[in-house]
């Protein structure tokens, strides 16, 4: 997956978390398509919103719980799955 340079900047521009934030988003989404049965279309506008989500939401944060992994605190309903609703 090539990136464009404004998507390859951005991602730069975050610290070391953040961007292992990002990853980590980018690949919850594919997992998801993968499980619903079809291969995600545009990872460049996931990419850009998931250095959205990490921009607004901040850095995560690190908790006393064993779970290192991130999660962001908003959801949009078009990326739940039907079986969810």
């Amino acid at each position: 997956m090539k990136l464009s340079a404004q998507a390859l900047r951005a991602l730069q521009e975050l610290d070391e978390t953040g961007r292992d934030a990002v990853e980590e988003i980018v690949r919850a989404h594919i997992r998801a398509c993968r499980l619903n049965g079809f291969q995600p279309e545009n990872l460049e506008r996931v990419y850009q919103e998931a250095i959205e989500i990490i921009r607004l939401e901040g850095p995560p944060k690190k908790e006393s719980s064993s779970s290192s992994k991130y999660e962001p605190t908003r959801r949009y309903e078009q990326y739940r799955s039907p079986r969810a609703l």
